[in-house]
């Protein structure tokens, strides 16, 4: 999927197309018994399906027709779905008693600074990953969240206080293991929304086997001492940092994505947006970072450019700046020798930009050396 269109640039277009009202004809037809044994209907053996709540049962013609509605109101609201894990990605809980504080030594830990919070009632303290009430808050405005655990209710409810204390953030939209399908595996088909607008954030991939390409894959977040061979951040006696540990990293990379999705500039509509794609297509460039120079007319904002964009959708970070830490590329259309000698010196790559362009059609990295620039009248070959 291409998310920037050829046409508009660098002026805004607002070309978000509204799902139509056909979009909304299922047929919800189900029956009306009580009766169910086993996820079938004891009367007229009409299959349904048990809905997180104990007590609510519907038809796939029910939650099909759900799944519709409700995804067309949230893209109207300007916003798309995430999935958040609990252990290991928001938090760390451990039942270890070495870690069991006292009274005293709790007193010496503010939960509002340290998260670090004791359950005695459950013999177990829990630590919350730095920078995770900020993420949340910051990433409400973008998405519906909800949380989804292999860990039982009572556990997920609690800790879902702790995250979300005003419960505003997740309300019932709490999956645990007693409405998974299978143990140790994670379904989207228990969140009633489009999976093309359906990101996930957990440490385990193999739960999400049959949803591999919605996953954001999370570094594993081991405070306390593991009984495996990772040494624990309390060990060290050290934590994640605020706003450079991993989900400080991760809301930068979540809200590009909203963006991408929500640009208006995409060739088609809302309805044909793909969070897969998207994912998909930032695997192109990771790690490279692109300045321009000489490519954008003063009266242009480089930000808004058509360039600057399929960079930042293949998983580039640009930067107006020479002066930009740890520049990997410069995308240029000449150099002098100096500047070239210099840049290699540097370790810079110096490249045209119709390299972008190829990369970005094909949505594969192509040798920088296939697209030199000038040196005065000379073509220099980048390496």
């Amino acid at each position: 999927m291409k998310i920037i269109s050829e046409k508009g640039f660098p002026k805004d277009l607002s070309d978000l197309e509204s799902s139509s009202s056909s979009d909304l004809d299922v047929d919800t037809k189900t029956c009306a018994h009580l009766r169910v044994v086993i996820g079938m209907c004891w009367v007229c053996k009409r299959e349904v399906f048990k809905y997180i709540d104990k007590d609510l049962w519907l038809s796939p013609d029910e939650i099909a027709g759900i799944r519709v509605v409700e995804s067309v109101k949230l893209l109207n609201d300007g916003k798309i779905v995430l999935v958040l894990d609990l252990d290991h990605t928001l938090l760390h809980s451990t039942k270890d008693s070495k870690h069991l504080k006292t009274r005293q030594e709790l007193l010496e830990h503010n939960i509002n600074k340290d998260g670090l919070i004791s359950l005695k009632h459950l013999g177990m303290m829990t630590k919350l990953r730095p920078y995770v009430h900020t993420f949340l808050k910051e990433a409400s405005t973008m998405f519906e969240m909800y949380i989804y655990t292999t860990a039982d209710r009572r556990y997920a409810s609690l800790m879902a206080d702790f995250l979300d204390p005003e419960n505003v953030y997740f309300k019932s939209k709490i999956i645990v293991r007693e409405d998974l399908f299978a143990p140790d595996e994670k379904n989207l088909q228990l969140v009633l929304r489009h999976q093309r607008m359906v990101l996930v954030l957990d440490d385990t991939k193999h739960v999400w086997r049959y949803h591999p390409d919605n996953l954001i894959l999370v570094k594993r977040y081991y405070f306390f001492d593991a009984r495996h061979e990772i040494v624990s951040l309390s060990a060290m006696n050290n934590d994640e940092g605020e706003t450079t540990g991993v989900l400080a990293t991760i809301l930068k990379k979540l809200k590009l994505i909203h963006r991408l999705f929500s640009n208006p500039k995409f060739k088609g509509g809302l309805a044909h947006r793909d969070v897969k794609l998207i994912l998909d297509r930032l695997k192109v460039l990771p790690g490279c970072k692109l300045t321009f120079e000489g490519i954008f007319p003063s009266d242009i904002e480089p930000q808004k450019s058509r360039l600057w964009m399929m960079a930042e959708e293949l998983g580039a970070v640009c930067s107006t700046s020479s002066l930009f830490t740890s520049r990997t590329h410069v995308i240029t259309l000449v150099a002098t020798e100096e500047e070239s000698r210099q840049a290699e010196l540097d370790g810079i790559i110096l490249v045209h930009p119709a390299w972008l362009h190829s990369c970005y059609e094909l949505a594969k990295r192509f040798p920088e050396a296939d697209y030199p620039i000038k040196l005065k009248n000379k073509k220099l070959r980048s390496s």
